[in-house]
């Protein structure tokens, strides 16, 4: 299963970015991205929770960012939306009578860190308002 949380999230504070200082709701957000308004309240929880959005309650209430664009990273965003490894290695108990099967599982799982630092060092190196100045281009 292909996972959007991360992507999803990237275009909701995207979005949030370009509309500051105003509030968003969900449902605009969901017309945006073409998605469930319950798809992205979950993602603002998360989001909320990590300290990158504001929700506002109520009628008049919407979503808004906590910090400039620019002190927001993608990594932040990634972290705070998923909740698991880009690769995913299987915690099976080996075959013991096979060579690769006892082998294998601690080569993918330092193989799958490494993949998951990589990905957030490059991350770290992008925030929101780079991405916001690259879409209204």
């Amino acid at each position: 299963m292909v996972d959007t949380r991360f992507p999803v999230s990237v275009h909701i504070m995207t979005s949030l970015a370009y509309n500051q200082p105003d509030l968003v709701s969900s449902e605009q957000l969901a017309l945006s991205i073409k998605t469930n308004p319950s798809f992205i309240r979950k993602l603002v929880v998360s989001l909320a929770a990590a300290g990158l959005v504001e929700s506002v309650r109520g009628k008049a209430g919407g979503i808004r960012l906590a910090k400039k664009p620019k002190d927001i990273t993608l990594d932040q965003i990634y972290s705070a939306v998923t909740d698991n490894t880009l690769i995913a290695v299987p915690n099976k108990a080996p075959n013991k009578s096979c060579t690769i099967s006892c082998g294998i599982g601690d080569i993918l799982c330092k193989l799958s860190q490494e993949i998951e630092e990589n990905t957030l060092k490059q991350l770290a190196k992008k925030n929101l308002n780079e991405i916001l100045v690259q879409v209204q281009k």
